[in-house]
């Protein structure tokens, strides 16, 4: 299923290059495709690490090393443990790194002017950050979550806040956001997947909870670009 994940970022970061190379193409598109390139990355790691662990392919280099190895931590056991330490981490985290920061360098001085009229509408846009960090707890707790994998969640967070906050703020600027909520709501379930996505998998109802995150994700992964675009479009009507 890491593969689907894997395979749904590399399509929309390509649709990003196809679409974003234009000198027309807004500064706010070009970000998020970088951040989808960054996911492809991530994904594509650990769909190869999962499928050398499967196919039991590691190099003879590897095994030899492990064998020799009196503490344990070779390379086999290294790729193996569930809930270790894992390159694609930064590919996902820096998904929401460029995510987030299209939010606050490029859109969010267009929706909110720190008016305090619109206080009860951040207020509101804090419960996405503050559910995905409650599934983190309760995830974390469990043993489900791994503290690196934890790490990544605040980044998700922070991008969430945007997400949600573009969603139920009034646009009075040019109908800028207004245009952009199909996206924030991909956007949203994208964030409020990862908790899940990003636990190790275990079995029974954490499993089935696993794969519906990385089925969701991957959706969400494909639509976002697509859904950007057509919200950057119409900036210019």
């Amino acid at each position: 299923m890491q593969a689907l994940v894997g395979i749904a970022a590399l399509v929309a970061f390509s649709y990003g290059l196809a679409r974003g190379l234009r000198p027309t193409t807004p500064l706010f598109f070009r970000i998020v495709t970088f951040g989808f390139g960054c996911y492809a990355l991530g994904a594509g790691y650990d769909a190869l690490r999962e499928a050398i662990l499967s196919a039991n392919a590691l190099p003879e280099l590897a095994l030899a090393q492990e064998a020799l190895s009196s503490d344990g931590g070779g390379a086999v056991s290294r790729l193996a443990a569930e809930g270790g330490f894992s390159i694609g981490l930064f590919g996902y985290a820096g998904l929401f790194f460029f995510l987030g920061s299209s939010y606050y360098g490029a859109l969010d001085s267009l929706a909110d002017g720190d008016e305090p009229t619109y206080r009860p509408y951040r207020i509101a846009a804090a419960g996405a950050p503050a559910a995905i960090g409650a599934m983190a707890v309760a995830l974390y707790a469990a043993g489900a979550l791994s503290p690196l994998a934890a790490l990544v969640l605040l980044p998700v967070a922070f991008t969430a806040y945007f997400a949600a906050k573009h969603l139920v703020i009034p646009d009075v600027e040019f109908g800028i956001i207004r245009v952009m909520r199909p996206y924030n709501v991909c956007i949203l379930t994208l964030c409020l997947m990862q908790p899940a996505a990003l636990m190790t998998s275990g079995g029974g109802t954490a499993a089935a909870l696993h794969l519906a995150a990385l089925a969701a994700t991957a959706l969400a992964t494909l639509a976002a670009l697509p859904l950007a675009r057509q919200g950057v479009a119409k900036w210019f009507i």
